[in-house]
Order: C-alpha cells, then structure tokens, then sequence
C-alpha cells in the first residue's frame, strides 16, 4: 500500500481500506460486499462508554498521516498496512474535553476543529503542512460534520455552519437529533456516514429515519454524489467511515 495515503474525508478514487467500528460486524459485512477491507477499532476503555469504538475519536487523517490515539491498539495495527502513524501527545480520558484529542476533521488545506481541545500532534502536523486551522467550538467537530466535497458540508451544528460559510462553502444546516447513538440522547450526522468513493456516500442505517433526509439526498445528488445504506434500521452514529487510500 501506498504510503502516500488519501484523506478521509475527500477521496478522488475508490477507498480500498478502511477504519470502521468494531462494535458493528454487519458494517464490515455490508463494506466487504462493495469490495472494501476494513481495519475494524477495539473499544479504548479511556473513552466515554457510548464512543469507546469510534473512530473518529480514535484516529485523525492529516498531512498524509494517521494520527492515533496514544497507547492505543490502533497504531500497531495500522502499522502492519504500511501506514505511516503518529501518535497523541495526550492520553484520553473519559469526560469532555480529554475525550475530543482527535475529533478533528483536515482536507486540501484546512483543518476544522476546536484548537484548545485538539492533540498537540494535530495542531503541529497542521503546521507543518502548512494548513488554514478554522477554530469552532465544537470540541466533536469531525463527527457533527459531512464534508460532501472540496466546496460543500454537512452538519447540525451552527457554529460550524458558519465557520465553513465565511470560508466560502455551502453548507447544509440540518436538524439536530434523528441519530441513534446508544448511551446518549442522539448522535451526529458526521459519525453516522463516510465517502466510500468520490461519488459515494455512505451511510450506517436508512436515511429516511432522518426527518431532512430529502434535503440531504438533494444536497448530494445535486452534487453528483450517490446513496448507500449499509445498514438496515435507524441511522446510526458509528463514528463514521474513516478512509485511508
């Protein structure tokens, strides 16, 4: 495999790998039938209960590199696949905002986030490459947000919605709630999808439990973007699809 890897968010081939929850077989079922390996997490006990399988509190895409929680299983696992891999400064912890070292969300560029919360290693590697940082306060900024496209975004959190408009994207600003995620009231459109290819979009449940999902697949179709359910039942925040190449 490559080592120079994609980012997670913005792909321009088909994923051939990747970072799903372990918490949920039928995901890496559903992503094996579409041609898709998966690295599955194991539940990091420092983590609240209801995200100790996530991945996006496990692991941010930035720069070319997996940066993985510290201590954590992940970082000899991805090493195995040839995957080039830091690893928080931080340990996490189990109450906000120890928990949110990795919610970040980085593509061409930029880098969503709050910088307070985020890991020294992250904001370093945004550094490095050079990155625009967009501050919000939203300390789960990877999972309250869908990037569709270079351009267009996805969230339920208006700070964020605001913050990617004034940067000059088009955002979508959908209801809170319709989520499932066990454990708490619900969950995040963000943790409850991932692109599976440039014009794919997948998500972990029906999109139709979702009460503005026409407006979703209108955003994304307009956008020449396609659907996929992988799961049957309610959407569900399983801290989204992390894609590595």
């Amino acid at each position: 495999m490559s080592k120079n890897i994609l980012s997670s968010n913005l792909l321009d081939r088909p994923a051939e790998l990747m970072i799903v929850s372990g918490e949920y077989p039928e995901l890496r079922a559903s992503l094996s039938k579409l041609g898709i390996k998966t690295v599955a997490t194991t539940a990091d006990n420092r983590l609240p209960g209801p995200v100790q399988w996530h991945p996006d509190m496990q692991v941010c895409i930035i720069g070319g590199k997996a940066i993985v929680l510290r201590d954590g299983n992940l970082h000899n696992v991805l090493s195995r696949y040839d995957i080039p891999v830091l690893q928080t400064l931080g340990l996490p912890k189990p109450v906000y905002p120890g928990d949110v070292l990795c919610n970040v969300l980085a593509w061409n560029g930029y880098v969503l986030g709050n910088f307070k919360t985020a890991d020294v290693t992250i904001r370093q590697a945004a550094e490095k490459i050079q990155a625009a940082w967009l501050d919000v306060k939203q300390g789960y900024a990877a999972c309250a947000t869908v990037l569709v496209d270079e351009k267009s975004a996805i969230t339920a959190d208006e700070g964020i919605a605001r913050c990617l408009e004034k940067n000059g994207m088009n955002v979508l600003l959908i209801h809170s709630g319709d989520i499932l995620l066990p454990g708490y009231p619900y969950g995040f459109i963000g943790g409850g999808c991932g692109k599976l290819a440039p014009d794919v979009m997948a998500f972990a449940g029906k999109l139709d439990s979702h009460r503005d999902n026409e407006h979703i697949r209108a955003f994304l179709n307009i956008r020449g973007i396609k659907v996929v359910e992988l799961l049957d039942g309610e959407l569900l925040d399983v801290g989204g699809l992390v894609a590595l190449c």
